[in-house]
């Protein structure tokens, strides 16, 4: 990012320091929720690490800034998350604001952890792209805020493999036998590899015919996989030092290792990307709602959203996003980017991933 640009998104900050505590203070009432608008504390549940540290820079300070209120993060990932909802029902939630990916989302809204959203209090969500907004609904209802998104697609080394993999099934292929990884299906990218198969295939992952026959193929390299990444810095590892040479990743985490100087290339495949997605979620019976709402204000904006994704690689969801030149060329973003992904059917194929794990772990153990 140029000085000219992070000086004019500080003067943004400091320009809406104003408009936001008068909405607050708007939003409030009464003695208690009044202190909010002069402070408060907000739980805030999001990923740690480069993800993390570019969320309190591009989101956390700025909100703080502006309310005096103070962001308390837990870091973690989305199933422990939802243990910890489900725990603390009944009394306080565990956390205010929690961030849940797709596979999680239908789960917390069957428990009801989290709380239906209204969207005419985040002053962007216009903004937001409509595929991604669509990816945050249950049942039709509003739940989450959807802030970055990434293409699952294949990275691959590009001093073992001379000719770039173009699809899905290449991570078949005879040749990288012993030096290909495969995640299980407890991790999004391992569901969205199997996804992105039978989508190759013509099929569907909600169909179990179709989830068969890929099972079918994947026991065919049953003694060809050389590593079982579990979450995505699992993935990066064994790309980076050799346990694998081709495996099923996410762009931006792709891209930032190859802008890093490592031979990783990346392909989007032929057949389709699938689509990768976290959201914000207020949670159910939070006691902070209106400094929750002002806190995905901030998030849902094009002020403060591309510093996110110059800091983890990955576009977000407001399609007025500026991002720097190398970004722009390297990154699916915008209006119409994700439209022809793969998006899984999380709310049909969640109950199922269970079963599933179970066969995949009889074909890899």
């Amino acid at each position: 990012m140029n000085r000219s640009s992070t000086t004019f998104r500080r003067a943004l900050v400091v320009a809406s320091s104003v408009a936001a505590a008068a909405l607050l203070a708007s939003c409030t009432s009464g003695e208690g929720e009044g202190s909010d608008a002069e402070g408060g504390t907000l739980t805030v549940a999001v990923y740690a690490g480069s993800w993390g540290e570019s969320f309190d820079e591009a989101f956390i300070q700025p909100f703080e800034e502006q309310t005096g209120a103070t962001v308390e993060v837990v870091p973690g990932g989305p199933a422990d998350w939802l243990t910890a909802l489900r725990s603390s029902q009944g009394g306080a939630p565990a956390y205010d604001v929690v961030a849940f990916t797709p596979n999680v989302t239908p789960n917390a809204v069957a428990a009801g952890v989290v709380a239906p959203l209204d969207t005419d209090r985040i002053d962007a969500f216009d903004e937001l792209n409509t595929t991604l907004v669509e990816q945050s609904l249950i049942d039709g209802t509003q739940y989450g805020v959807p802030l970055t998104v990434g293409a699952t697609g294949i990275a691959y080394r590009t001093d073992q493999i001379e000719t770039p993999p173009t699809d899905w099934s290449d991570l078949l292929d005879p040749e990288y036998c012993g030096h290909v990884a495969i995640s299980p299906l407890t991790f999004n990218t391992g569901v969205e590899f199997l996804a992105g198969l039978i989508n190759e295939n013509g099929g569907s992952i909600s169909d179990p015919d179709d989830v068969d026959a890929a099972f079918d193929q994947l026991a065919g390299i049953a003694d060809c996989a050389s590593a079982f990444p579990a979450d995505g810095t699992s993935v990066e590892t064994a790309l980076s030092n050799g346990d694998a040479w081709i495996a099923a990743h996410w762009d931006g985490r792709a891209f930032v290792q190859a802008n890093a100087g490592e031979p990783i290339g990346y392909v989007y495949p032929a057949s389709g990307s699938v689509g990768a997605l976290t959201s914000l979620f207020v949670a159910e019976g939070t006691e902070n709602e209106d400094l929750a709402y002002a806190f995905l204000d901030v998030i849902a904006s094009s002020d403060y959203q591309p510093t996110f994704s110059e800091g983890t690689w990955y576009a977000a969801s407001n399609d007025d996003n500026v991002y720097p030149e190398q970004f722009a060329e390297q990154i699916a973003h915008g209006e119409g980017a994700y439209d022809d992904f793969v998006w899984v059917d999380y709310e049909t194929i969640a109950p199922e991933l269970g079963d599933l794990q179970a066969r995949w772990q009889q074909i890899f153990e």
